[in-house]
């Protein structure tokens, strides 16, 4: 079976989950100096579905994006594909599309993101929703 199926991924504990956002919260703001890092991105499940729905499709891949818009901004984004069993990530055809540069269903990103627009302190997000 390939390792690229429906079930990959793993649960883990409420514990393991707030050390490891915990981690990168410092890393990101103590290490890297970084005032308001990216911590997390919001995506609606209809459009989660669209990915999953698309043929051959047997979960997400999810990139690490900079946006470098001219702004003097550096911002980090989340870019999410359907992939199949092969693992290989399902895009339209690149033919069609770097000649259009025109938004297509098959590759998603948000504008909602955490510091901006974040939920309650809880032990994922916050080290004050430990307690």
């Amino acid at each position: 079976m390939s390792k690229f199926n429906k079930d990959a991924g793993k649960f883990i504990s409420l514990v393991k989950g707030a050390k490891l956002t915990q981690a990168y919260r410092i890393d990101q703001i103590d290490r890297k100096k970084h005032k308001d890092p990216l911590l997390a991105g919001f995506f609606g499940l209809d459009k989660i579905n669209e990915l999953l729905n698309k043929d051959k499709a047997t979960g997400l891949r999810i990139y690490y994006g900079l946006d470098i818009d001219g702004d003097g901004k550096r911002d980090k984004k989340f870019v999410l594909v359907a992939v199949d069993t092969d693992g290989n990530d399902i895009l339209p055809s690149a033919e069609n599309q770097f000649a259009k540069d025109e938004p297509a269903d098959d590759i998603l990103t948000t504008d909602i993101y955490c510091p901006f627009d974040c939920p309650k302190a809880n032990p994922i997000n916050s080290d004050k929703g430990n307690g």
